[in-house]
């Protein structure tokens, strides 16, 4: 028989959505592996300090949204304010 038959259609469909998101998740791993051993340092060190790295851009990016978010607020009330 074929055995994608026996495979739950809801299974097979997610695993499906998923595949493209973990193939380009591989190829990133793999593009970063090949940057990583580029460095003259050990792979792990060059690993953790892109991983520092990336923790502060999002950080940074992070309070930036906050603050938009913020300003968004303030607009609305100062609108909602003097609209009365």
């Amino acid at each position: 028989g074929n055995p994608s038959q026996r495979y739950n259609p809801e299974l097979q469909k997610r695993s499906l959505e998923n595949r493209k998101e973990r193939q380009q998740d591989l190829d990133n791993f793999v593009t970063k592996l090949k940057e990583y051993s580029r460095s003259d340092k050990p792979i792990w060190e060059v690993a953790a300090e892109d991983e520092a790295r990336a923790k502060a851009n999002a950080a940074k990016e992070q309070q930036r949204l906050a603050g938009e978010m913020q300003k968004r607020r303030d607009e609305i009330k100062r609108l909602s304010i003097s609209g009365k």
